[in-house]
């Protein structure tokens, strides 16, 4: 009797485990095709971007099914192991030997060294004493602010900014759309095409040769404005392709690799600073980072153009006030040949 009752409960546990395996199961499903198909639709662009969280679910998956029959863990292994897989950091390049000399911050040297921040202020609603306090621990080069507004401007110049960054790009906007560049050294701006739903600000830096600064803000693709972001994708790949020499391409694009689109950008001759830094905390998840759980995507990015970049460490760092972490990218540019500058 007492035999019948232990496999009756024991059946029960199993049927119990094999429902919150399917659960699970298709939790995940939809997550993984948006992945696979490149998340390029209104409904599949933020579908995609949650392909970090299916993989967890993923493995919780796995597990569970281990408890039913070892085939049901075989099945449910494999697109385990293509979302776990699209998570994993590639591989680090092997480090160049440093030229003597090479990674000073003189303008004037064969390299420099050049510390990059990039920060989305929450409709600027990040706090601005925690903004220039994060500032002077960091000691960036560059500084961008997407969401910028005036109130925000007026009060980072007011706790300092401008004394550690002298020299600014600046279009600061109600709501979400405003944008500004903060440097060490002058900037010399560039018109950008206007007809776009996000911000960007482009304008050049002499370090000895000419360095391209892009910023920019692409919109959330939700609420009806995944056509938006997908043309400004779009746009940005085609203009990023257009610039010559070395660039630096920084701020919140609402994107990840687990978007096609984001991935045609790292294709057309950049890296992003978080998979290619020799010193890298991982996953780097920026967003959100107002909450009581960990941030779980990583929409903030510095792009560098490759070759004559090398990025030695990229990390993040919390702002009181906003809901996305500054990531910080500290890069090494080296003197193009002579004949390769423009």
């Amino acid at each position: 009797m007492m035999s019948s009752l232990d496999a009756a409960d024991r059946e029960v546990k199993r049927r119990v485990i094999a429902g919150a395996t399917l659960i699970l199961t298709l939790a995940f499903t939809i997550p993984l095709i948006a992945r696979a198909t490149g998340g390029a639709s209104p409904v599949r662009t933020p579908l995609a971007a949650l392909a970090p969280l299916a993989a967890l679910v993923a493995l919780a998956a796995t597990a569970l099914a281990v408890g039913v029959t070892w085939w049901l863990a075989v099945i449910i292994a494999i697109p385990t192991a293509f979302l776990v897989g699209w998570q994993l950091p590639p591989r680090r390049r092997r480090r160049p030997q440093r030229e003597p000399a090479s990674a000073t911050r003189s303008a004037g040297a064969e390299g420099i060294e050049l510390r990059f921040l990039t920060l989305n202020a929450f409709v600027g609603r990040a706090s601005p004493a925690a903004v220039v306090s994060r500032l002077r621990e960091l000691a960036p080069d560059i500084f961008a602010v997407q969401e910028l507004t005036p109130e925000l401007a007026a009060s980072l110049a007011a706790e300092g900014l401008t004394e550690l960054l002298p020299f600014s790009c600046l279009d600061p906007r109600r709501g979400s759309t405003g944008i500004g560049l903060w440097s060490r050294w002058p900037l010399d701006q560039i018109p950008v095409v206007p007809e776009r739903q996000g911000a960007e600000l482009r304008a050049k830096l002499d370090l000895g040769w000419p360095v391209t600064i892009t910023a920019v803000h692409l919109a959330a693709p939700m609420g009806g404005r995944q056509p938006a972001w997908q043309r400004d994708m779009d746009r940005l790949l085609r203009e990023l392709t257009e610039v010559e020499g070395q660039h630096l391409v920084a701020g919140d694009f609402n994107a990840s690799r687990d978007h096609s689109a984001f991935r045609r950008l790292l294709a057309a001759r950049f890296a992003d600073s978080a998979d290619a830094a020799e010193h890298r905390p991982w996953p780097g998840f920026t967003w959100p980072a107002n909450r009581r759980y960990p941030p779980v995507m990583r929409l903030d990015h510095i792009l560098v153009s490759q070759p004559g970049a090398v990025v030695r460490e990229a990390r993040t760092a919390g702002i009181a006030g906003s809901d996305h972490r500054a990531l910080l990218a500290v890069i090494e540019l080296r003197r193009p040949p002579a004949g390769e500058q423009p």
